[in-house]
């Protein structure tokens, strides 16, 4: 069952976001997230972060495709 929870986005472009409240199953299924003109996207890292809101997915940067998808 997935449900939204805060995640940590680390890498990818400097002014994008980096705690958002994205779907999250336990699975590490990729986040991708609408920016500029077109998706970043996001890779479970297998690790969590508390940073003040308690333990969230740490999520990289793994690739930026252009336009809508």
């Amino acid at each position: 069952m997935s449900f939204a929870r805060l995640v940590l986005l680390k890498g990818g472009p400097s002014d994008a976001p980096q705690v958002v409240n994205a779907p999250f199953d336990g699975t590490g299924a990729p986040v991708k997230i609408a920016y500029g003109s077109g998706c970043e996207h996001y890779e479970f890292s297998g690790e969590y972060a508390d940073i003040g809101e308690g333990p969230m997915p740490v999520y990289c940067w793994a690739r930026h495709t252009p336009g809508a998808e």
